[in-house]
This record gives structure tokens, C-alpha cells and sequence, in this order.
């Protein structure tokens, strides 16, 4: 372990719950907010909408997200596959499948720029 702010470990109990089944944990810079999501596989669906003030990035890191984005077409994500959304681009009905190797979770990466005002307090 490291005092460095710069730096940040694996820390189970930094997680917060969100609401039954999604946990999160948010780093935020001067331009950027990241969003490292460990959700419950089988928890869904969540809202299809999109973002006006800021466009995502998603990786997923681990188990599979199945999810609508821009259209009615599902895609099955899997790990190491990135989703890109634009601002205002609709996206979301999502469905998780989780991976049995990482407590039946589903890990995903969010990147957001600018920074998400509702993300500023973690």
C-alpha cells in the first residue's frame, strides 16, 4: 500500500451500493470521471437513455453485458469489448451475465468526460 494520491488499489469495501445488486466506486479528475461498476448477474433491466452533457466510454472487465445501444439491436459484451456512447446517444436495457470467477459479478469501466456533476462525491 501506498499513501500516494495518485494511486488507487482493489479495495473491496470502497464499493458503495447504489441500489440492490450494483455496486460502484468513482474516481474523478479534472476532465474525466471514472466508474468502476461490480453489478449481480441477473439484476436488470436499467433505463435506455443517453447523456447530454457527457459522452462514455464502457469496458467491460468482466462476465458479459448484454444492452441496446442506439437501436432496438442487442449486443452481448464480453470481456476486453468497449462500448462507446456520444452524448445524448440512448443506451442502456441492460442485462447482466456474471462471471462465476468473480463472485457471480459483472465488472465494467466507465469513462465519462467531463467529469458527471452527480459523480463529484463519489
Amino acid at each position: 500500500m501506498t499513501d500516494n494520491p495518485h494511486v488507487f488499489f482493489l479495495d473491496d469495501d470502497a464499493f458503495k451500493e447504489v441500489r440492490p445488486g450494483f455496486r460502484r466506486r468513482i474516481f474523478n479528475g479534472d476532465n474525466v470521471s471514472l466508474c468502476f461498476w461490480r453489478i449481480k448477474g441477473g439484476v436488470a433491466p436499467t433505463p435506455y437513455d443517453g447523456h447530454p452533457d457527457n459522452e462514455q466510454f464502457g469496458l467491460i472487465l468482466a462476465g458479459k453485458l448484454d444492452f441496446r445501444i442506439g437501436s432496438d439491436e442487442r449486443v452481448v459484451l464480453g470481456p476486453g469489448d468497449v462500448y462507446y456512447a456520444p452524448r445524448n446517444l440512448p443506451h442502456g436495457d441492460s442485462r447482466f451475465i456474471g462471471d462465476p470467477e468473480r463472485g457471480d459479478e459483472v465488472w465494467i469501466m466507465d469513462i465519462f468526460s467531463p467529469v458527471r456533476e452527480e459523480y463529484r462525491n463519489g
